[in-house]
Parts: C-alpha cells; structure tokens; sequence
C-alpha cells in the first residue's frame, strides 16, 4: 500500500539483490549502478543505518506491477539512454530549441501587436461593467 502512495516499487527484474535498488533508480530516473555505488558508499560509511534501511524497503516496498512493466520496459527518454551518440543528441536537442525559439517568437509578435492591445481593451472594459 505505501509503494502505489508513493509511486515506488521493487524492481526484481532489473535489481541484483532484492531490487530495491533498481526501483529507486526508476522512480528517480537515474541508472541503477549509481543508486547502487551510493548504496554500498552509505553501507561503508553508515552501515547499521544504511542496512536496516535496505531492509525495511524490501520488506515493505511492493513488486513492481506488471502493467507498468510492460508499458515502460523498453522506453527509454533521455538521449543518454537511448543510446545516441553525442552529435545525434545534439542535433535534436537543435531542432527542439529552433522549434520552442520559433514559438517563442510567435508569442513575443502577437503580445506587440496592435490587435493584442485592442482585444485587452475590450476585455478590460467588459470586466468594469
């Protein structure tokens, strides 16, 4: 019940141990060896803690459900997943910016624009009434 609260899951499928880690590194859209090194650098240096913390989180996390398995088993959204070479990333991260740059744009001409002013005016004065 804590786990669909919060969103978080156990996740055996892609986990080495009990798949917490794993789950973590899902919910936090990270991969899962770094919230893995983080884990045995916090059992290192605070092992009690650290590992009654992994403890109480595989017992009381739940599996990760098989529906949203399915749904996002393969997707991966960052460039950095998707395995795409640093000047493919760049090339859409461009195409994005001319995009939201030419939107802007748009915004930036009708908020100048005469008709803008009028509609305004219009708006303001049937608000007064």
């Amino acid at each position: 019940m804590a786990s669909t609260l919060i969103n978080l899951y156990r996740d055996k499928r892609n986990g080495k141990l009990g798949g917490v880690c794993a789950g973590i590194a899902r919910k936090a859209e990270v991969e899962p060896w770094l919230v893995r090194v983080l884990a045995l650098t916090g059992l290192v240096f605070a092992s009690f803690l650290t590992f009654v913390l992994y403890i109480a989180a595989w017992l009381l996390l739940e599996d990760r459900p098989e529906a949203e398995e399915a749904e996002r088993s393969h997707v991966k959204t960052a460039g950095w997943q998707s395995g795409l070479s640093p000047q493919e990333a760049l090339t859409r991260l461009d195409s994005r910016l001319q995009q939201l740059n030419g939107r802007v744009a748009k915004m930036e001409q009708l908020l100048t624009s005469r008709e803008f002013r009028l509609r305004r005016e219009f708006n303001d004065l049937s608000k007064n009434k």
